[in-house]
């Protein structure tokens, strides 16, 4: 009866203890790229002007709302001006992703290549002074 009393408690512990220590994929801290791979992440954009490429960056580490954004602006592709200023203020996106919604191409690529803006934004987070180094 003991036995069966200490094995129960053991089983216990063991299923307490897998719910508490989180996983190894989360204790990591974040990525880091090689340089290499940030010349591979960074090529697309490396010869945009500093000032698209600034707002490039910061809205990569926004990837859902560049989807949302990239919807809305193909929904009013026809909005110009202060119209489309206006309807943008009422976004509750970043300023960087609004920003993009006057580049279209842009915001469609970095929308289309999720994956790619994801590893943008998380390079520039971790590794800012490298990224800005790359390009």
């Amino acid at each position: 009866m003991k036995k069966k009393k200490y094995m129960l408690m053991i089983l216990a512990y063991v299923c307490i203890g897998t719910l508490i220590v989180p996983p190894y994929s989360y204790a990591q801290g974040p990525q880091v790229f090689k340089a290499e791979e940030l010349e591979q992440i960074l090529a697309p954009i490396a010869l945009y002007p500093d000032s698209l490429l600034s707002q490039i960056l910061m809205a990569s580490t926004y990837p859902l709302e560049v989807v949302q954004a990239d919807r809305w602006a193909k929904q009013n592709k026809d909005m110009k001006g202060d119209v489309l200023a206006k309807a943008l203020e009422a976004q509750p996106w970043d300023p960087s992703v609004k920003s993009l919604v006057n580049f279209p191409q842009v915001l469609t690529m970095m929308s289309e290549k999720l994956d790619w803006t994801q590893k943008l934004g998380d390079a520039f987070l971790a590794q800012e002074k490298d990224v800005m180094g790359t390009v």
